[in-house]
């Protein structure tokens, strides 16, 4: 292909706030913004994503994987089956539309329930399965409606996916099967150019399962926390991380609760410099959080307390609560449910919340100080297991890991902060589909059981934009070979006659590589 055929032309300047690896996809021409999140990828844009995809076909093939190709649109029955439907409807994440005749339908966003479908259709017997399971992959379009798409091919509202999925008799199925696509994607990701990349492990979110992994590319423009120990193997999405916090000595003997007069104190750092003489610091401090919960039903408050110098994580009480989100209350909302003002919030004697949820961190606090529920009033000296404060039935871990914490594994090293773009996440799902969704198989007694299942999925746009962003210098874009658009630019210096410069140049480069036949325009073809 001839050079001044390719359009778009490459461009000096771009618009203000790109990342690197954005700005160069759209300055060379690769990329061209549409709307926000939406994006046409140009001819040479295409070229690198269907060397892409031909990796991940081939690896999937190679692992016995079908190749199949499943539908954008897909109707809200299958997806009220799984209870997901009202929950993608109401977080507003799904593009919903509506047929002529009223049937509801929504543009994809993820293709379990199509599958599960699939699965329980064609499935009947253990020997549909046998000891490797039944596993189906497709790559398409999927469409999620982002609130703020940014980072150019990073969060989008169209994107390419690539989606497996395994079904298998038992859980131990279930446990091979994501192994081995956990070693295939770091075959993937090896053969597409990635360098920098960890696997850590991650919240399952909106698909659920018992648990997940996520691969990251590690960049320093990925917005995702990473925490990572220096000791061993342990790695996490900030989300999931749990750590060993820093401990605090408490004296052994109890005092009597007091109440203080604190006017306008309302925070760490205040009561901090208030009590400094007595020796109260954040880590003799129990602050108490009040959050709303939105969950299928009407939304309801509940309070978290934690120690003072620590953070609360709210995918963490998210999980442990099971609803759809959790913000931070609103200020009238913490007046009505505490009756103070906010920075006043404690445990004593708090009932116009639905649950109070302890972090493990204030499990051995004695002697604390904490809000009263009273505008402009904290308790000092205030215990557990007293009247005014019962002990907890539990204590739950709901804290922020941060970097320098302990790591929660090995016990002797600490977590060190990076951050990463996710180009692959895996899931267990066990049988939170296939059981809701009747995907049953007879086992060899004739007895029905419930197929396990596990999920798998590469954002193959995202991930070309992560290769660009590890593989680029000050010059521009160094595509691997792997996945380059061309192999090959041949630039005739004397182009007086085009035809016959052109010949000299394909002529020296096939004696140059010792090619049999004349070098022909094509995608065995690179330059970077």
């Amino acid at each position: 292909m001839r050079m001044k055929k390719i359009i778009p032309r490459t461009r000096r300047e771009v618009a203000e706030g790109l990342s690197g690896a954005h700005a160069l996809l759209v300055r060379a021409g690769y990329i061209r913004q549409v709307t926000a999140g939406v994006f046409v990828l140009t001819h040479l844009g295409w070229r690198v994503l269907r060397k892409i995809e031909a990796i991940i076909f081939a690896e999937m093939e190679h692992d016995d994987v079908l190749n199949i190709q499943m539908p954008i649109i897909q109707p809200a029955e299958l997806w009220e089956q799984t209870g997901r439907w009202d929950k993608y409807v109401r977080s507003g994440t799904m593009f919903q539309t509506t047929s002529s005749s009223g049937q509801r339908y929504g543009l994809a966003p993820t293709a379990e329930e199509v599958v599960t479908w699939l699965a329980a259709s064609e499935v009947s017997s253990w020997r549909d399965l046998d000891e490797d399971g039944l596993h189906f992959h497709q790559i398409g379009w999927k469409y999620r409606d982002e609130t703020r798409p940014h980072g150019g091919l990073l969060r989008g509202r169209e994107f390419n996916m690539s989606d497996a999925y395994s079904f298998d008799v038992d859980e131990e199925g279930m446990r091979r099967s994501f192994d081995m696509y956990r070693a295939m994607y770091w075959r993937i990701f090896a053969k597409v150019g990635l360098h920098r990349l960890i696997s850590v492990q991650a919240d399952s979110g909106a698909i659920g399962g018992s648990g997940s992994a996520e691969f990251m590319a590690l960049s320093d423009v990925g917005e995702d926390v990473l925490l990572t120990c220096d000791s061993c193997d342990y790695g996490a999405n900030v989300e999931r991380a749990t750590s060993r916090w820093p401990r605090q000595g408490y004296d052994a003997d109890r005092r009597t609760r007091r109440n203080e007069h604190t006017p306008g104190t309302k925070t760490v750092e205040e009561l901090e410099a208030l009590f400094g003489e007595d020796g109260v610091t954040a880590r003799h401090m129990v602050k108490t959080i009040i959050l709303t919960c939105n969950a299928e039903t009407d939304p309801f408050e509940v309070a978290v307390c934690i120690r003072g110098d620590l953070e609360i994580n709210l995918v963490k009480v998210r999980n442990a609560l099971n609803v759809d989100s959790v913000v931070a209350a609103a200020a009238s909302v913490v007046i009505a449910a505490t009756g103070a003002e906010v920075g006043f919030a404690g445990p004593l004697g708090l009932e116009n919340v639905r649950r109070i949820l302890f972090d493990k961190s204030v499990e051995d606090m004695v002697n604390f100080l904490c809000g009263l529920n009273r505008t402009d009033y904290h308790a000092l000296d205030v215990n557990f297991g007293t009247e005014d404060l019962p002990l907890p039935s539990e204590f739950r871990d709901l804290h922020t890991a941060v970097e320098g914490h302990g790591c929660p594994n090995c016990n002797k090293g600490h977590l060190h902060e990076s951050h990463g773009v996710e180009v692959g996440h895996i899931f267990q799902l066990g049988t939170i589909y296939s059981e809701p969704m009747g995907a049953t198989y007879t086992d060899a007694n004739g007895k029905d059981q419930v197929i396990w299942m596990g999920c798998y999925g590469i954002g193959v746009t995202r991930l070309l934009q992560a290769v660009v962003d590890q593989n680029r210098d000050d010059a521009g874009i160094c595509w691997p070979a792997s996945v380059a658009p061309f192999h090959v630019h041949i630039v005739p210096i004397n182009t007086g006659d085009s035809n016959q410069a052109c010949g000299a140049a394909s002529g020296t480069l096939r004696r140059r590589l010792r090619l049999p036949g004349p070098v022909r325009p094509g995608p065995e073809l690179h330059r970077r």
